[in-house]
């Protein structure tokens, strides 16, 4: 079985608390008003739940697995799936098609010619803490697959690529030749 991405966690959710948390206790402790520290608190939370993770969750947690007939992955088009994600990780089902439902699969990015990013020596070390999702962005790689009713899907293989570069095309290549029977988009 060929797994890409990370698997949804509860790491969006306990983040955006534990920020949430120190500022709204400092605001209680100079304020000495539970209703300040709860807002302050909160408007934290929100910013990290809602202003950084929502929208990134595609790309930082993109999460699909392929057993040789049944493709599973995370759809995180919808909004209001994409919210349960993050709060009920667990819970939300994998969108899955069958092998028969592919028309096409077709390889997005450059998997040949990387992108170089500069050594993180003469940066500090926040730089150090970003270098994998900056590498993810520099290379998009991923796999877009139309099926049988032309609905096109987005596989994401960008995080795999950036973390062990030599096993993503590998793996990724195992899977472009199951479909080569199939015409490339």
């Amino acid at each position: 079985m060929m797994q890409f991405g990370k698997k949804v966690s509860l790491r969006p959710l306990l983040i955006s608390l534990f920020i949430g948390f120190i500022p709204g206790n400092i605001a209680y402790v100079f304020s000495q008003n539970g209703w300040v520290g709860f807002f302050v608190g909160l408007c934290f939370f929100s910013i990290i739940f809602f202003a950084h993770y929502y929208p990134e969750l595609p790309e930082l947690f993109s999460y699909w697995q392929f057993d040789g007939e049944t493709l599973k992955y995370n759809n995180m088009t919808s909004p209001k799936k994409r919210l349960a994600m993050m709060f009920f990780p667990s819970f939300i089902k994998m969108d899955t098609i069958k092998k028969s439902q592919i028309k096409s699969v077709k390889l997005m990015g450059n998997v040949k010619n990387q992108a170089e990013l500069p050594s993180m020596v003469p940066f500090s070390n926040a730089y150090s803490i970003f270098y994998s999702r900056l590498s993810m962005m520099k290379n998009p790689v991923g796999i877009e697959i139309t099926t049988t009713d032309d609905k096109k899907i987005y596989l994401n293989a960008a995080r795999d690529y950036a973390y062990d570069k030599e096993k993503a095309v590998k793996e990724i290549n195992s899977f472009m030749g199951d479909f080569s029977s199939l015409k490339s988009a």
